[in-house]
């Protein structure tokens, strides 16, 4: 995961400019389930406004960091995310290895008519697009927290009290995801050593599976790749430098940040192993090894 950062005022404005009346009508349908004291309509209209978000986060999805298409062609490939579920909260089932660590996990109210985060069903930070294996397969209506849950909640920058698991990654209203996660390898892991936020770390890598399960071949593959090919450029860049070739290590350099860049599919993936390559060069060296390796096994 990274951050997709954006100030609220420049989300309202390309909303506006995509679907010009969108925030009002947004604001009207909010109004009404505060009535209801539940969200319940007949038709929805996020959907409306699917190509901002599938247009900031460079078409990938928010959790895995996958390369879907562009909005242009995508929209039927992404979803709409409601990061905070907006009419019930269902409990989440942790693996084994997550129950083992005694991570606390408030259970979603047990009232037949949760009402789930009916307030924040049209509030733009609480949209993200993602895959369908990360929001229908793994997501759904799951929100883990720790603390006490709002579900009267307004507005999402205020319910940090909440202790929530899962990063959000628009805008900077929650901790940037890198600041959490790290890639060593092919693999994400956390970056702090005790607390919320290594459990946060932790809940979001088993919670969409992004070290394990089902997707691991999917992902691991298409990180083995990003990982080959910077170290290849990474080395040559190397040489090119004790060549005295400012023209290769500028090429080299270019490839590089390409490969890296936020833009660009599983970056925090890449970013780590750009950053491994000039710290460990040896352990850099051994994870390209295993990388090949990997794509060597898994290739058909």
């Amino acid at each position: 995961m990274i951050r997709y950062n954006i100030s609220k005022r420049d989300l309202k404005a390309a909303v506006e400019a995509l679907k010009p009346g969108w925030l009002k009508r947004a604001r009207q349908r909010t109004q009404a389930f505060k009535k209801q004291g539940f969200y319940k309509e007949s038709s929805s209209i996020w959907s409306e406004i699917k190509a901002v978000y599938i247009k900031h986060q460079h078409a990938k999805c928010a959790y895995c960091e996958k390369q879907l298409e562009d909005e242009e062609r995508g929209k039927s490939e992404h979803d709409v995310e409601h990061f905070r579920p907006k009419s019930s909260v269902a409990p989440w089932k942790p693996p084994k290895d997550i129950r083992n660590l005694n991570i606390p996990l408030t259970p979603p109210d047990s009232n037949k008519r949760d009402p789930g985060y009916h307030l924040l069903a049209y509030h733009l930070f609480n949209y993200a697009t993602a895959c369908k294996p990360c929001n229908s397969a793994l997501k759904g209506n799951k929100f883990p927290i720790a603390g006490t849950r709002n579900s009267n909640g307004q507005d999402p920058s205020a319910l940090q009290s909440e202790k929530p698991y899962l990063i959000y990654p628009i805008s900077k209203i929650d901790t940037d995801p890198k600041k959490l996660i790290r890639f060593h390898g092919l693999s994400p892991q956390p970056i702090f050593k005790s607390g919320h936020r290594r459990n946060r770390a932790l809940v979001t890598i088993a919670f969409f599976e992004l070290d394990t399960g089902k997707r691991q071949k999917t992902l691991f593959k298409q990180r083995a790749k990003i990982i080959t090919s910077l170290h290849s450029f990474l080395t040559q860049r190397e040489q090119a430098a004790q060549a005295n070739n400012a023209q290769g290590c500028k090429l080299y350099q270019d490839l590089i940040d390409s490969f890296s860049a936020s833009s660009e599919p599983h970056s925090n993936c890449a970013k780590s192993f750009v950053k491994l390559f000039s710290d460990d060069r040896v352990e850099a060296d051994d994870i390209n090894i295993l990388a090949a390796e990997y794509l060597s096994s898994v290739s058909t």
